[in-house]
């Protein structure tokens, strides 16, 4: 650090020193010139000593602030390199000093009449270059009010609106870097007239927006709760996106296609992620939710109908959409069609607000759940304390309880809803019901849940396809043992009835 600070000051130290030095010694060479050459030589030569230890010590002393007090204590203080202009400013004010003392010192001139007539001078560069004067005084009123910093993200609106990072304010321009990396020159003047956002103030933080119009028929409820599920599972997934504040999702507006909703979120923009690709991000997995939700983005349209309308919207509450989403699990795809209806039929809706625990890590549990529309999150203790670890997230279509329904076994997780949920249960009833008719499933099953399990392994993960499947009928075996001491009558009726009489 001083090999680089004597490395910067030397040479303009070395000048000054150059000047005083010639002050000591300049009048024994100036005897050895004739009489006359004598008198203009040092006239002329004391000029040129006497300017040169003016402008020298102004040199010396510009650097010596540009050390230690803009690279050293300003820049320290403020965390953010000095804006140019301000460096600019105090060296054409200690030049000015440094030529008034010329004036007034070495040449004996009335320094008032000099100053009266760059006054004069200076009105008729005035209105020459009033666009240039009024770039320069912009500039100083944005250093002095500080609407924004060396490094901050702003947007200038107007016809057609500037984004990008600021990476110096000069004399007559501020100077931006786009998101594609191209240079923005903008004169100061045009920052001093327009409506600048900075995103980075008051903190880095701030709030973005996208939009979702959605058909008219659908609860406002149902579609908030979906929107927030979808914005929510982004967060998840990219840590670029905040969970505090937390997003939220408003009625903005009706228009002739729908209602408007108005998705909001929060992100540090451009720290790694820019908005565009954020927004890319959340409305790819709300559009996944509404997907899954089997709901469409309102559109422009006009129909003409000679038949009843076809119902196209899922609902949770209708039998068949019910067994629709049953058939799509793989754990009861061996199921008949007649058993579908039944089990849906049979198995409970649960709607939960959020926040809400649905299962609670160790509790005794007897039942599964499928999650319809909203968003769980998955929590885990592993040490025992009262600290719980957030591992995953359970999305719309998913199923999660599926040994404590099974087995008997206790939660293995805590699950709580991100967002207001609906949900389906199945106790162990409904599935006493199934294996009543036919025991036989329970193998299938078993082989499912096991082939769930080791997929979901962590500890698998670098295991052969041969040790995968060994472990898989291993850990079948031991699901179907729990399974025929937990349903305990079911199969001893079946072997029982299979026995000649």
């Amino acid at each position: 650090m001083h090999k680089i600070i004597i490395k910067r000051l030397w040479s303009p130290f070395f000048i000054f020193g150059v000047f005083l030095g010639i002050t000591f010694f300049s009048r024994d060479l100036i005897l050895q010139f004739g009489a006359e050459a004598i008198s203009q030589t040092q006239k002329v030569l004391s000029y040129v000593i006497q300017i040169g230890i003016w402008l020298s010590a102004a040199h010396f002393l510009n650097r010596l602030f540009v050390v230690f007090f803009w690279d050293g204590f300003v820049q320290r203080t403020l965390g953010t390199p000095v804006p140019r202009l301000l460096r600019d400013l105090l060296t054409l004010v200690i030049y000015l000093i440094a030529v008034t003392g010329i004036i007034g010192l070495v040449f004996q001139k009335d320094v008032t009449a000099f100053w009266a007539a760059s006054g004069a001078l200076g009105i008729v560069l005035g209105l020459a270059l009033q666009n240039m004067i009024l770039d320069i005084f912009t500039g100083l009123a944005v250093n002095i009010d500080r609407p924004f910093k060396i490094g901050d993200w702003i947007k200038v609106h107007g016809s057609d609106p500037v984004v990008g990072k600021i990476i110096e304010v000069n004399w007559r321009t501020t100077r931006l870097e786009s998101e594609i990396n191209n240079e923005i020159i903008l004169p100061n003047r045009v920052l001093g007239t327009a409506v600048v956002t900075n995103y980075y103030a008051p903190t880095q933080a701030s709030r973005h927006e996208t939009m979702f119009c959605i058909d008219f028929s659908l609860p406002t409820e149902r579609v908030r709760r979906i929107l927030l599920a979808g914005v929510k599972a982004a967060m998840g997934k990219r840590k670029e996106l905040l969970e505090d504040p937390s997003p939220s999702v408003i009625v903005n507006m009706i228009n002739p296609t729908g209602i408007e909703y108005k998705v909001r979120y929060f992100m540090t923009p451009w720290s790694s992620m820019a908005p565009g690709m954020a927004r890319n991000i959340v409305t790819s997995s709300i559009l996944e939710h509404l997907k899954l939700a089997g709901i469409e983005p309102a559109y422009p349209k006009q129909d003409i109908f000679y038949a009843e309308n076809p119902q196209e919207i899922i609902d949770a509450r209708s039998l068949d959409e019910r067994s629709k989403m049953l058939s799509k699990l793989v754990l009861f795809e061996q199921l008949e069609e007649h058993e579908i209806k039944d089990l849906a039929a049979d198995m409970n809706l649960r709607d939960f607000s959020s926040k809400e625990k649905l299962i609670a890590q160790g509790d005794a549990g007897e039942s599964m759940f499928i999650l319809s529309e909203g968003l769980l999150e998955v929590f885990i203790n592993t040490n025992g304390a009262d600290q719980e670890i957030r591992v995953g997230q359970i999305s719309p279509g998913e199923f999660f309880g599926e040994m404590s329904l099974l087995t008997g076994e206790p939660r293995t997780a805590t699950i709580v809803a991100a967002t207001d949920v609906v949900a389906h249960e199945i106790t162990k009833d409904n599935m006493t019901k199934i294996l009543t008719q036919r025991p036989e499933i329970a193998e299938v099953i078993s082989k499912v849940v096991a082939h769930r399990r080791v997929l979901n392994s962590q500890a698998l993960a670098d295991a052969s396809p041969e040790e995968r499947i060994e472990e898989a009928e291993s850990l079948a075996r031991q699901i179907m043992g729990k399974m025929k001491t937990f349903f305990k009558g079911v199969f001893e009726k079946k072997a029982a009835a299979g026995k000649p009489a």
